[in-house]
């Protein structure tokens, strides 16, 4: 072992094939770490989408039980806008015709 770094030339080579060996092992477990976040951060998005498509498609059908006479009754008794007796009347009226 001695016998190779007599030579200057030789021990330069040496030492930089070292550091470009640890220089690529290290941009390669930078690499996989970067991966194995952006892999759960595709997870994460993906929980995202769905949570945001089933949330919206809530919304589709709250808005359209708020367009039904049932809903402006109940909405109306629970604001005090028309007293109890009137809803009755309302609903006898509206479910008759």
């Amino acid at each position: 072992m001695e016998r190779i770094f007599y030579n200057k030339k030789i021990s330069i080579m040496f030492v930089a094939a070292m550091l470009v060996l640890l220089l690529l092992v290290c941009m390669l477990l930078t690499t996989l770490t970067q991966m194995a976040s952006m892999n759960q951060r595709v997870k994460d998005l993906d929980a995202l989408i769905k949570r945001a498509k089933a949330d919206e498609t809530a919304k589709q059908e709250l808005i359209e039980y708020m367009k039904t006479d049932e809903y402006v009754m109940k909405w109306a008794e629970q604001t005090g806008r028309i007293p109890k007796d009137d809803i009755s009347w309302v609903k006898d009226n509206i479910e008759g015709k």
